[in-house]
């Protein structure tokens, strides 16, 4: 399913619920690489996620959507993986 398809086909609130699904899963999975890499327990990428998306009046929600927009052509995951590489490092 494309960005595009998500934007038309996806009601306001099924939309927020699937973004938010996006970001947990990458958030955790943020964590377990941490961790793994560190050999303990690393919660300092996933913290940043987390800050990113729920912080700041919904912008980070409204640059994920303009960005569906921007790109529907592509999934959203890649999107979103893409914007969480640029605030949070990879």
């Amino acid at each position: 399913m494309t960005a595009g398809v998500v934007m038309e086909k996806m009601k306001p609130k099924e939309l927020y619920s699937y973004v938010y699904g996006i970001v947990e899963g990458m958030a955790y999975a943020r964590f377990r690489k941490d961790t793994v890499a560190a050999g303990a327990k690393t919660e300092t990428g996933m913290t940043c996620i987390y800050n990113w998306f729920f912080s700041g009046n919904g912008k980070s929600y409204a640059d994920i959507t303009a960005a569906f927009r921007k790109y529907p052509e592509h999934g959203p995951p890649v999107i979103v993986a893409a914007l969480i590489k640029k605030k949070c490092g990879e």
